[in-house]
C-alpha cells in the first residue's frame, strides 16, 4: 500500500500580500480551519514582518471550497511569528504564537518616526465559538532558565504540537535559549498546563546539544503510552558526519538544506517525567508534523528545500512510530520557486483521506497556502 496526491487546491494566494506558515485544524463544529501568518508582499522571504497578523480560511464541505480570509489575531506590540493551532477537549480552539516587537530605534526623538523590530514574548488566544471569535492576547509566563524576549528569536513558545494527556494536562513542546549572544542554538523545552491551557507551567529541558538547535516540534503519544517529539534540527557541523553515517547517495547530500536540516527524536516513557537522549532520524528537512490516524497509524509530513525537491513528503508509520527510519516516503509537493517553501500540518477528513496544508512560492514570486489531498491506494 502507498499514498497519492489525489486533488490539489489554493487556499489563499492573493496579490500584494504575503502569507506563510499554515496549520489545519478541525474545529468543534467540524469545519476545517486553517490559519497562517500575512502581511505585505516585498518580493523576498521574510519571517518577522512587524505587521504580520494571523488570518484564517474555512472550508465547510473537508478541503473542497474555502472561505476567504478572516482576521484571527493581532499582537498589539508587533508582528505574530510561529504558531500551532489546536482543538481542545473543552470545546475551544487555542492558538499560541511567538511574535516580534516594534520598538523605538535608539536614536528615536519625541514625535520621530525611527523603529526598530526586534523579538518579542509570545502569547496564547482562544476561541469559544468555533473560531469564529478570539479572545484578546495574553502572554505566556517566563521560564526560569531561559532568556525572556529580545534577543531571543523564541522565548518557549513556537510553531509546535499540542498533546492531551489521559489526565487532562497538555504537553506543548517548543525552543528556548539562554544565551544573550544571539548564537543559534537551542534547546528542546516543554511546558505544562493543568487547566485546559489558562495557566503554563516549565516543564523542563528535553533536547539539548554543545552543537545543534532544536525547533519546531511536533508531539505525538502511541498506544503504549510512549511519548514521541520530533524536532526541527539544525545540526551544525555535526550535519556532513550524520549524512554520511546514513548511508545516503545522491547530488543532494551536499546541499545545505538537506544536510543542515533534519528531524531528531526524544521520547519518554513516563508520562513527560524524563526523556531520552536525542537521536538523528532518516527523516531529512523540516519542520515536521505527526498527525494520528483514525486507524492508529502516524501520518508524518515534514518541509523540503533542497534542489529538486522544494515543498514537502510525507510517510506514514505504524502506530508506535517504530518504522520511522524505514517507512516509504511519498512526495507531496516538489516544485515550489525557491526553498522558502513546505510547512505542512494535516488533517484527516472525514472519509479518510487526509488533507495537508502547505506553504508555497508561486511562479508569480507570491506566497501563499496550497492543499494537497492524499488517498491511501
Amino acid at each position: 500500500m502507498s499514498w497519492r496526491v489525489v486533488d490539489r487546491m489554493t487556499i489563499y494566494h492573493e496579490p500584494g500580500m504575503y502569507a506563510l506558515s499554515p496549520t489545519v485544524t478541525r474545529t468543534p463544529g467540524g469545519s476545517l480551519l486553517v490559519t497562517f501568518q500575512r502581511a505585505t508582499h516585498l518580493g523576498y522571504s521574510h519571517h518577522e514582518h512587524p505587521l504580520f497578523n494571523v488570518q484564517a480560511c474555512r472550508s465547510e464541505d473537508e478541503g473542497s471550497t474555502w472561505s476567504g480570509p478572516h482576521l484571527v489575531a493581532v499582537d498589539p506590540r508587533g508582528g505574530v511569528m510561529d504558531r500551532g493551532v489546536h482543538t481542545l477537549p473543552d470545546g475551544t480552539v487555542f492558538l499560541h504564537s511567538s511574535c516580534t516587537e516594534l520598538v523605538p530605534a535608539e536614536d528615536a526623538v519625541e514625535h520621530g518616526g525611527s523603529w526598530v523590530v526586534q523579538h518579542g514574548k509570545p502569547f496564547w488566544v482562544r476561541s469559544r465559538d468555533d473560531g469564529h471569535t478570539w479572545s484578546a492576547p495574553k502572554r505566556f509566563p517566563p521560564l526560569p532558565d531561559a532568556v525572556w524576549g529580545h534577543p531571543a528569536q523564541h522565548s518557549g513558545v513556537s510553531r509546535s504540537g499540542l498533546l492531551v494527556m489521559p489526565d487532562g494536562r497538555l504537553l506543548m513542546p517548543s525552543k528556548a535559549t539562554d544565551l544573550t549572544t544571539g548564537e543559534f542554538r537551542y534547546f528542546g523545552m516543554m511546558r505544562v498546563s493543568k487547566d485546559m491551557g489558562e495557566t503554563w507551567e516549565y516543564g523542563g529541558r528535553i533536547a539539548e546539544d554543545p552543537v545543534a538547535h532544536f525547533s519546531e516540534p511536533t508531539i505525538h503519544r502511541t498506544p503504549t503510552g510512549r511519548i514521541l517529539v520530533l524536532f526541527r534540527c539544525h545540526p551544525g557541523r555535526l550535519g556532513p558526519e550524520i549524512v554520511r553515517d546514513q548511508g545516503f547517495e545522491g547530488p543532494f547530500i551536499d546541499d545545505p538544506a538537506f544536510v543542515g536540516r533534519l528531524l531528531v527524536l526524544v521520547y519518554s516513557d513516563d508520562d513527560g517525567e524524563t526523556w531520552s537522549p536525542w537521536r538523528p532520524t532518516m527523516v531529512h528537512g523540516s519542520p515536521g508534523h505527526m498527525l494520528g490516524l483514525r486507524d492508529g497509524r502516524i501520518f508524518l509530513t515534514v518541509g523540503t528545500r533542497w534542489e529538486g525537491q522544494r515543498g514537502c513528503v510525507g510517510r506514514v508509520l505504524d502506530p508506535e512510530g517504530s518504522d520511522l527510519d524505514t517507512a516509504p516516503e511519498f512526495v507531496i509537493e516538489a516544485n515550489g520557486l525557491s526553498a522558502d517553501c513546505g510547512y505542512p500540518w494535516s488533517v484527516e477528513l472525514n472519509d479518510g483521506r487526509v488533507l495537508v496544508a502547505y506553504w508555497h512560492h508561486y511562479p508569480d514570486n507570491h506566497r501563499g497556502i496550497e492543499g494537497a489531498i492524499l488517498e491511501e491506494v
